[in-house]
C-alpha cells in the first residue's frame, strides 16, 4: 500500500485520542441534551441507561479508531464479537416514550461528530476524521442495537409462552372447580336416583331435581367462562370489560355499578390484564357467594398508584376463618406477583370490601 494510501487510513488513532480526552465532557454535554429533549426526565432509570450505553459506544468506537484500519475492522466487529449475547440489558420497564430510543441515537450521532469535528479544527483532513468517526459510532449502535431487539425478542417470547401456560391453567382451574363440581354433583344424584327408584319414589325424584339443578349450574358455568374468555380488557377498555363480565355473573335480582377513572393508558399490558382478572374473580365471589342486591366497583388509575375497590351488600364472612377461601389466594397472588397488595374487610351481615393497591407502572 502507497503512503498516502496508508497516511488516508491512519486519522484512527488521533481521533480516538482527541475524542478520548474529551469523553467525560462528551457524555456530560449528551447527558443535558437528554434532557433537554424530555428523554428520561420522568424517569432516572432512561437515562442512566442512554448515558451508560453512550458511554460503551463511544469506547468501542476509540477501540476501533485505535487501530491502524478502523474502517476495516468495524466492518467485521459483529463477526467478531457475535451478537445477543446477553450483555445488553434493556430496562423495558422504565417509563420510556416511543421517540425516546430515536431521540437519544439521534442526540448521539450529533454530540459525538460535533466533539470530533471541534477536536479535529486545525486538522488538514477534518472531513475524513468526521467520517471516520462517524462509521464507527454507526457500526457500535447498530451492534448494541441489534443485541438489545435480539434480547427483548427472546424476552417478549417468554413472556407469551408464560401468560399463554398461566392461562391454560387458569381456564384448567375454572372448569375443574366450577364446572367439574356441578357435573360430579349431577352424577351422584343420577346414581342415587338409580338406588332409590325401587325403594323409594319421593327420594328418587328429589335427587332427579337435584341433578337436574346441578346439570343447569354447569351449563351456566360454561355459559359464563365463555363469556368471560371473549372479553379484553384492553382492546374493549376495562370499564367495559367489567360491565360485561357483571352482566353475565348478576343474579336476577341483584345491580351494579362500576366506574373507572384515570387513564388506561398508564396502566402495562400485564398489569392490565391481572387487574382485570383479579376484579373479575372479586365479582364472581360477590355474586356468587353473597347474595348481594348491590355490588360496587371503583377503579382509580393514577400515574403511579391504581386502587380498585369491589364492594357489595351482602351478607359477608369471618375473613379470619376463610383466608385463602372463595378465589381470595389467586387474588392475592395476581396483585402480589406486581407488586401491591390486597386487603379484605367482611364480618358475617356486613358485606365485603376488597380492596387492590398496586404501582401503576409494574417493575
Amino acid at each position: 500500500m502507497n503512503e498516502a494510501a496508508t497516511d488516508h487510513l491512519s486519522r484512527g488513532p488521533e481521533i480516538a485520542e482527541a475524542l478520548g480526552a474529551r469523553l467525560e465532557s462528551v457524555l456530560h454535554h449528551y447527558e443535558q441534551r437528554l434532557l433537554a429533549s424530555g428523554v428520561g426526565v420522568d424517569d432516572p432509570r432512561v437515562l442512566s441507561f442512554c448515558t451508560l450505553q453512550a458511554r460503551a459506544v463511544i469506547e468501542d468506537s476509540l477501540q476501533a479508531l485505535g487501530s491502524r484500519r478502523p474502517l476495516e475492522r468495524m466492518r467485521s466487529v459483529d463477526a467478531e464479537r457475535g451478537t445477543g449475547n446477553g450483555t445488553v440489558s434493556f430496562p423495558y420497564q422504565a417509563d420510556w416514550r416511543l421517540e425516546d430510543p430515536r431521540t437519544a441515537v439521534m442526540l448521539l450521532f450529533d454530540v459525538v461528530v460535533e466533539a470530533v469535528a471541534a477536536s479535529m479544527t486545525h486538522h488538514p483532513d477534518t472531513s475524513r476524521c468526521t467520517v471516520e468517526a462517524a462509521v464507527s459510532l454507526h457500526h457500535s449502535i447498530m451492534w448494541r442495537f441489534q443485541a438489545a431487539l435480539e434480547t427483548k425478542t427472546r424476552q417478549m417470547l417468554h413472556e407469551t409462552a408464560q401468560s399463554f401456560l398461566e392461562n391454560r391453567r387458569s381456564i384448567s382451574r375454572d372448569l375443574h372447580d366450577r364446572v367439574g363440581y356441578a357435573v360430579s354433583v349431577a352424577k351422584q344424584n343420577v346414581e342415587l336416583v338409580r338406588l332409590y327408584r325401587a325403594l323409594d319414589a319421593p327420594s328418587a325424584d328429589a335427587k332427579l331435581v337435584e341433578a337436574e339443578d346441578s346439570l343447569r349450574t354447569a351449563l351456566e358455568e360454561v355459559r359464563q367462562l365463555a363469556c368471560e374468555l371473549r372479553v379484553h380488557a384492553r382492546i374493549e377498555g376495562l370499564e367495559n370489560a367489567l360491565r360485561h363480565c357483571a352482566q353475565a355473573l348478576c343474579a336476577p335480582d341483584a345491580a351494579f355499578d362500576i366506574v373507572v377513572t384515570g387513564h388506561e393508558s398508564w396502566l402495562s399490558d400485564d398489569t392490565m390484564d391481572e387487574l382485570f382478572q383479579a376484579l373479575r374473580e372479586a365479582l364472581r365471589n360477590a355474586f356468587a357467594h353473597s347474595m348481594a342486591s348491590t355490588v360496587t366497583v371503583r377503579v382509580d388509575i393514577a400515574p403511579h398508584e391504581t386502587r380498585a375497590v369491589v364492594e357489595d351488600d351482602g351478607v359477608g364472612f369471618e375473613v379470619a376463618r376463610r383466608p385463602g377461601g372463595v378465589g381470595l389466594t389467586s387474588m392475592r397472588e395476581r396483585i402480589e406477583r406486581l407488586g401491591g397488595s390486597v386487603g379484605i374487610s367482611s364480618h358475617t351481615g356486613r358485606g365485603v370490601f376488597v380492596e387492590f393497591l398496586l404501582p401503576t407502572k409494574s417493575g
